[in-house]
């Protein structure tokens, strides 16, 4: 049946596609990394308020297996040399970044719909999924900025918070689901399950 060699013609250049992009390329996740930190430090950083947040890496000394590490201080609390505690949020740029990144392209790149629809597809979800990492790192430095008095939340918009945290930055499951989300919207549109139930491949070239 067409509409079945479809699918499996999907399904092969979509693992074909997220198999290389996911594969672990000697140097890739230290050029990501410093790639996800720089991100960071451009939207998040800002100078002369309370907040003192920096984006960095994680020692090797350390000798974790998170990468990344976001120091968060509040001036108020530094005495007169500028010392005071700093409050340290780690996490993995790979598993936060790249991940939902590399399935996104993926899903868009083994759509079969004309290759400029997919190019505008795949720089609209790119633009999504950069959104969706940054409001993850801005729930991970909200919850904790309470932490260090830089804010004040209600109990409930802590537990809020806290979920929110859980949901996007700890766990893996929002890394393949909110992708998949974001490749619906983006890359389908009604006349291609059409088309695809009449066993065409392209609806047109548009």
């Amino acid at each position: 049946m067409p509409a079945r060699s479809l699918i499996v013609g999907f399904l092969w250049r979509f693992a074909l596609v997220y198999g290389l992009l996911i594969a672990p390329w000697p140097g890739f996740n230290a050029v990501y990394g410093k790639y996800f930190r720089a991100l960071g430090q451009t939207v998040f950083a800002r100078e002369g308020k309370r907040r003192i947040l920096h984006f960095e890496a994680v020692p090797e000394e350390l000798h974790h297996a998170l990468d990344t590490r976001i120091a968060l201080a509040n001036r108020d609390h530094l005495d007169p040399q500028g010392r005071g505690p700093v409050h340290y949020l780690e996490l993995d740029a790979r598993s936060v970044g790249w991940v939902p990144t590399a399935l996104l392209i993926a899903l868009v790149l083994a759509t079969p719909i004309p290759w400029r629809r997919r190019g505008w597809s795949v720089f609209l979800a790119l633009l999504a999924v950069h959104g969706l990492i940054l409001f993850s790192l801005a729930v991970y430095i909200w919850n904790h900025s309470t932490e260090i008095f830089l804010l004040a939340l209600h109990p409930f918009w802590k537990q809020v918070a806290g979920d929110c945290e859980e949901t996007l930055i700890t766990q893996m499951g929002p890394s393949f689901v909110f992708p998949v989300l974001i490749w619906l919207v983006v890359t389908l549109r009604t006349e291609d399950f059409i088309a695809w139930r009449g066993g065409s491949k392209f609806v047109n070239a548009n």
